[in-house]
């Protein structure tokens, strides 16, 4: 289905195709009410997986009362609404969430792009940042080492903006088509200090490249292996 997209894309539109359609906003009408209750999310894999498996099995992970929606919008991808718009924005805070050890991107309900528009190539992961010298586990050096991986969405501080403890959490948006980040080496009035990096819920990634998302065309890292 979507090879043949492609060759429609590439063929010139005629007058009648090239014409334009003015849409009235009121076209929408109980759409938008449902889609402040949805998601759109897309599971990260190569095989396909039926709407019901994927369905059933957030069902239960999101411990909802009552049935989800769930409706085929490409391959993998679905628009999920909850009954209401509470589960929703829990379900949404608590990514990233998993299927069968498979990254499930969540985004909020966009209806004003196309399926084909939306990006399911970054994603928040929660990052955890061990062995930092004590002095530096605050908010503040949390969005200096974040920002050098992604976006810096929050930092897990007490309310001092101090995060003693075993690690320092940062939640980042992530780029999946880049090699999630191991650690940082940072500098301490001059000493060198190597920082790794463990993530929660660490989805499969590919082990030859250290991505989640390959290109069209798959692993280049295996490619060079195997030559």
């Amino acid at each position: 289905m979507e090879e043949m997209e492609d060759v429609w894309r590439r063929l010139k539109l005629n007058d009648e195709e090239e014409s334009s359609i003015e849409i009235q906003q009121d076209v929408v009408g109980l759409t938008k009410l449902k889609g402040e209750r949805s998601l759109v999310g897309k599971v990260i894999s190569d095989r396909k997986i039926g709407r019901d498996i994927v369905r059933s099995m957030m069902e239960k992970m999101w411990k909802v009362g009552k049935p989800l929606e769930f409706h085929d919008i490409g391959s993998n991808c679905f628009v999920i609404s909850f009954v209401n718009r509470r589960d929703k924005v829990r379900v949404l805070d608590g990514c990233p969430w998993l299927f069968d050890n498979h990254l499930f991107v969540l985004k909020d309900f966009d209806g004003e792009s196309q399926p084909s528009q939306f990006d399911f190539d970054h994603a928040c992961l929660w990052m955890q940042m061990l062995n930092l010298p004590l002095s530096y586990m605050n908010k503040k050096m949390g969005e200096v080492i974040g920002r050098s991986v992604g976006e810096v969405m929050e930092v897990d501080v007490q309310e001092d903006g101090v995060a003693w403890g075993r690690c320092l959490r940062v939640k980042v948006d992530c780029d999946l088509r880049r090699p999630l980040a191991r650690g940082r080496t940072i500098v301490v009035e001059g000493r060198s200090s190597w920082v790794p990096f463990q993530y929660e819920k660490l989805p499969r990634i590919c082990f030859n490249c250290g991505r989640i998302i390959h290109e069209k065309d798959g692993c280049k890292e295996r490619e060079g292996n195997s030559s």
